[in-house]
């Protein structure tokens, strides 16, 4: 995982909501072709081979970058440190960037994550978007769904093996995403996964849920 500390001269919150577009933009410039385009599953459904989450405080951004393909996150690292982190017209006072290892060892059968997964069902009548809480077993079928389809469309192969995704905790206040001017919202939740160690990785270097590119599904590891 490659984590990168980005701070800016005076606090802006129109920055914050302009940031999840232009480090997806900044990634696509860096990375090959294939990865903008996305990977196609059996039901014709796209997939992204990574993830990131964006975490703003006042003055200071914190975020982490993971990917399926490893060498994505050192050559997204190696870019940063030789010609800086440009997102637009950001200025940028300080960068560090560091890689962390977040490897699921093989006889793991079991986690627990914490994250921002998002879920959703679209009105037939309106078309706007409902979207799920992850106390909601729609969420738990939509994400469970998702993860399966997206193992097949990533690795080529169907996934073999129990997958459980089970929600332990769910915080009852949402919280709104922004992507470009489009809202999405999602709830910081805790979850115990059962799955065999491929799958686990997949999900810590891919995100769980919808809208992953967009600063959602990021899972953080949590002991116990």
């Amino acid at each position: 995982m490659l984590h990168i500390t980005a701070c800016v001269p005076t606090a802006n919150l129109l920055i914050q909501k302009s940031m999840a577009k232009l480090f997806q933009s900044f990634l696509y410039t860096h990375l090959p072709n294939k990865e903008h385009a996305g990977y196609a599953s059996g039901s014709g459904k796209i997939f992204k081979a990574m993830n990131f989450r964006i975490h703003y405080t006042t003055e200071r951004f914190e975020i982490d970058f993971v990917a399926l393909n490893k060498t994505y996150e050192q050559k997204i690292a190696l870019d940063i440190l030789k010609n800086g982190l440009k997102l637009g017209d950001i200025h940028f006072v300080s960068v560090v960037v560091a890689m962390l290892n977040r490897k699921v060892p093989s006889n793991t059968q079991e986690i627990k994550v914490r994250g921002f997964v998002c879920a959703a069902l679209k009105n037939r009548l309106t078309k706007r978007k409902i979207f799920l809480e992850p106390g909601d077993e729609r969420h738990t079928q939509i994400i469970t769904n998702n993860a399966l389809q997206k193992y097949e469309a990533l690795l080529g192969k169907p996934y073999e093996g129990d997958l459980q995704i089970m929600p332990l905790w769910q915080n009852p206040k949402p919280k709104t995403f922004w992507y470009e001017n489009t809202p999405y919202t999602a709830w910081l939740a805790e979850y115990k996964i059962k799955a065999n160690p491929s799958m686990s990785q997949l999900l810590l270097d891919t995100g769980l849920g919808s809208d992953t590119m967009k600063n959602l599904g990021f899972l953080e590891l949590i002991d116990g």
